[in-house]
């Protein structure tokens, strides 16, 4: 029967069907993250506007910061509407509050003209030191620290805060020129020159002056003067004029360096914004109108505002009042008044607190208090960011719906086709063929098929990198992402399936570049010894954490990657060894069936277990042909005993026959005896060779009771007390005087006893002593029997217990070797041990039971209840 579902028809439409869907779907999600990122997830309604959008938020948040910038910059380089070079600059006001209040030099403050702070800072600002020089008698001085006026300082500090400076001729002139003014200039000559001259004169010397003395020298930080100030010289006649301290001198030049670092950025934005928000340029419109402007007209509208609106259409100015209601009609506006502090908003993505706070840091430079403007022209005519996020928003949203059920269909439909062709991978149209078939491209090797997926993978998106710049509109857009996204998609398919294929057929490991070298090298490695494998494991583990070093944190955190993993192997080998260790326990246990799992197992230990559980095997097998050998022999002797059995009762039966005839010849007479003896004999034999094999093959049932072992030892001495006499046997017993109750079978108990005592009356030495004594040490009840044997005993005692072993090797005996045996059988099924000591003609027996927990109604129940000797007797010559 053909299995439809994997033609090559329905693998064929599969695959264009997944191909349609992958172009859908991303496609799709394309859309949505434009529209959800325009539209902020509002894709289902119908009646949405573009100022609604998230982009319109973020892009009118910035512009309105733009504008408020704009305009600071505006109001500070502009008089009456124009820019103004002549402006003059108030130093300390610029640096503090960032304003030009266009003030005048003589209302204080140091200032300069625009134009000149501009070029200075063009020209970059140097630095040198200068000294201030403060006298006893309250003058202060001036002296540049510099190479051209000034070589040394020292000041001594002895008390009487006596200090000199030495400086240049030229400077000493200047200085005094500067600072003693009614002194002429021959008598400093004649004061400080000599007619032998000096090299290096002393300013404070012996002259005109007699000795000056020095308050105290500061150290200025000063910024290297390239203009003037206004109605100044220089920042020291400033500086004197004002009488300004060290720390406020200070602070002045700390406010020219603020200011010659930033006034050209200013100015240089101030240049751009005038383009850049230029009416053709933004769609963003502002507006600054001081406070005391209150009637306006086209005419002096420019002069009094600070503003990018150049055309009002039909509007007409009149007063504030119009300029505002302008503003309203635009629809998304919004309105300060610095005054007040009164805020008024249509749409637009800002707070009181944030519009207030940021003009404190690009604050108007309008006298007095202000009102701030800004709108968005609704029309979006100029070429900005808003104009192009609303076209791209009206070309997006009537497909934005669309791409929502294309992107559920789509991943639906792809998921759907690709577990299909997962399943189809390799698979053929006969129900009886379950085989995976290979194609060509699936029989090279894993690492190069993944390259010829993955370089032109890379091309493609090489290329689609290089030409996204150049598509223009959605449909190119379109275009360009279906084709890519069908390129990647199909070598995606190839790659996959493959993949899938490989996983199917267990090829994917097998036929990789990797697997032959790993292999290659297994198989040099294969003769090395363990220790030089471990060696040289550790070796170039070692070697591979060094050389990560070098590669700073990245390497240490790839040491941290590499070390993990080999923690993991080891930890993976560790599991393994104790798998294959709880199996060679198992196994040495007795469970010869066991059989270690093997599917988790690799390298040597796989090996390993695959030994131990053919070793499993063997001893299994082993096991089972011994057992079955032993369950044939004792069948063998259960069968013979059993037909051995019936004759000799025939035997035994004519033999009691013939006793009860009346013969008189004493020959025969003698040769029944003979015959009743060794027939006698005989069925004892047999009878210890059934009781061999029953116990031996485990058909023994037993029913253990509590029984007074020492009544029963009573009992059998005197069972056995005639044939002890006869051979002349003194027998000595020692037994405690209570009762020693074990639990055992009774019949089993007295064929215990009863072999012992046999062994003695057949192999001990006439005229010698027998011991018998029964002592409870512990919780257990031990019984020993001693004698002398009459035979030396040249055998091993562990053999004694063997079957159809004697201590008379010559069998000069009638025993048939087996009753040691099933007494030590008999003790070992009861939980009992028997033991077998022999010290030269000295023959020792130990048998050990458990002593049976006492009753608590029971102090000591008589022996007879749970043993009956003359029935244990008839039941033993019956069987």
């Amino acid at each position: 029967m053909k299995r439809w579902e994997y033609s090559k028809g329905w693998k064929a439409l599969a695959l264009i069907l997944n191909q349609v869907c992958a172009v859908v779907l991303v496609l799709s999600i394309a859309v949505c993250m434009v529209s959800v990122g325009n539209n902020g997830f509002r894709l289902f309604k119908e009646d949405d506007i573009f100022e609604n959008t998230s982009y319109f938020q973020r892009e009118a948040r910035e512009q309105i910061f733009r504008c408020v910038r704009a305009a600071s910059r505006e109001s500070r380089f502009e008089k009456n509407g124009v820019y103004d070079a002549s402006l003059v600059l108030n130093i300390q006001e610029y640096a503090d509050e960032n304003q030009i209040l266009h003030t005048r030099p003589e209302d204080g403050g140091l200032c300069y003209k625009l134009t000149d702070l501009l070029n200075w800072s063009l020209d970059g600002c140097t630095y040198n030191t200068l000294l201030k020089i403060t006298y006893d008698d309250g003058r202060v001085g001036y002296i540049s620290k510099s190479s051209k006026d000034y070589t040394e300082q020292a000041i001594y500090d002895d008390g009487t805060a006596v200090a000199s400076v030495s400086i240049s001729y030229d400077a000493a002139l200047s200085f005094i020129e500067e600072s003693l003014e009614e002194v002429s200039e021959a008598e400093m000559e004649e004061a400080f020159i000599p007619e032998g001259g000096i090299e290096e004169p002393d300013l404070f010397g012996e002259g005109i002056f007699g000795q000056a003395v020095i308050q105290d020298v500061e150290e200025i930080q000063a910024v290297e003067e390239r203009y003037a100030p206004a109605e100044y010289t220089d920042i020291i006649s400033y500086a004197e004029a004002q009488k300004l301290s060290t720390q406020e001198l200070q602070e002045v030049y700390a406010s020219l360096e603020n200011v010659l670092n930033n006034i050209y950025n200013d100015y240089y934005s101030y240049k751009e914004n005038l383009e850049l928000f230029s009416p053709s340029m933004t769609n963003m419109r502002y507006l600054v109108i001081p406070e005391d402007v209150t009637r306006i007209s086209r005419e002096d509208y420019e002069q009094k505002t600070v503003t990018n609106i150049k055309s009002f259409g039909k509007t007409e100015l009149v007063d504030r009042s119009s300029l505002l209601e302008y503003i309203r009609e635009h629809g998304d506006y919004l309105i300060f008044n610095s005054s007040d502090m009164s805020f008024e908003a249509s749409q637009m993505p800002v707070s009181l607190s944030e519009i207030s706070s940021y003009l404190k840091e690009f604050p108007m430079s309008v006298e007095g208090n202000y009102t701030l403007a800004i709108a968005i022209d609704p029309s979006y005519v100029a070429s900005d960011n808003l104009q192009m996020y609303k076209k791209q928003y009206e070309e997006i949203q009537p497909i934005s719906r669309m791409s929502v059920y294309g992107v559920i269909l789509g991943g639906i439909l792809y998921l759907l086709t690709l577990v299909y062709l997962t399943l189809a991978a390799g698979r053929g149209t006969e129900e009886e063929d379950r085989s995976v078939t290979l194609t060509r491209f699936d029989r090279i090797r894993t690492e190069g098929a993944a390259l010829l997926l993955v370089i032109p993978a890379w091309m493609i998106l090489f290329a689609g990198a290089l030409l996204y710049n150049r598509v223009n509109g959605i449909g190119e857009a379109g275009v360009f992402g279906g084709v890519m996204t069908f390129s990647l998609n199909f070598l995606f398919l190839c790659g996959y399936l493959s993949l899938v294929r490989r996983i199917k057929t267990r090829t994917l490991w097998n036929n990789s570049v990797l697997y032959a070298v790993l292999k290659h090298c297994y198989r040099v490695a294969g003769g090395w010894k363990v220790t030089t494998k471990v060696i040289l494991s550790y070796g170039i583990f070692l070697l591979a954490n060094v050389f990560l070093l070098f590669f700073g944190s990245f390497g240490i955190m790839l040491i941290m990657i590499f070390d993990f993993g080999t923690g993991l192997i080891l930890l993976r080998q560790a599991r393994q060894r104790k798998q294959i260790l709880d199996g060679i326990r198992k196994i040495s246990e007795g469970d010869l069936n066991y059989q270690i799992p093997m599917e988790k197992l690799s390298g040597d230990s796989l090996l390993m277990a695959e030994a131990v559980n053919r070793i499993g095997e063997g001893l299994s097998t082993a096991v089972e042909q011994s057992v079955k050998d032993e369950r044939l022999k004792t069948d063998l002797i259960t069968n013979v005993s059993h037909d051995i059995k019936t004759p000799l009762t025939s035997i035994i039966n004519y033999v009691d026959l013939l006793k009860r005839e009346d013969i008189q010849n004493e020959r025969a007479r003698n040769y029944i005896a003979i015959l009743e003896d060794k027939s006698q004999r005989l069925k004892h034999l047999t009878d210890d060779l059934v009781e061999a094999s029953k116990i031996s093959s485990g058909n023994v049932k037993l029913e253990l009771v509590r029984i007074n072992f020492q009544e029963l030892i009573n009992q059998t001495n005197g069972e056995f007390s005639e044939k002890f006499e006869e051979r002349e046997l003194q027998l000595v017993v020692n037994m405690p005087k209570e009762p020693v109750i074990i639990e055992a079978d009774g019949r089993r108990l007295w064929r215990i006893i009863e072999n012992l005592y046999g062994n003695v009356a057949k192999y001990a030495m006439p005229r010698t002593r027998v011991y018998v004594e029964l002592t409870v040490v512990g919780h257990m009840v031990r019984f020993h029997v001693k004698n002398i044997s009459e035979q030396p005993l040249n055998i091993d005692a562990g053999e004694l217990t063997e079957r159809f072993i004697r201590g008379d090797v010559a069998r000069s005996t009638e025993g048939s070797g087996l009753g040691l045996s099933i007494t030590k059988t008999l003790t070992e099924l009861q939980k009992g041990s028997f033991d077998i000591y022999l010290d030269g003609d000295l023959f020792k027996v130990t048998i050990i039971f458990p002593e049976a927990p006492r009753l608590e109604t029971e102090k000591e129940r008589p022996s007879r209840e749970n043993f009956n000797e003359l029935e244990l007797k008839e039941e033993i010559l019956a069987e």
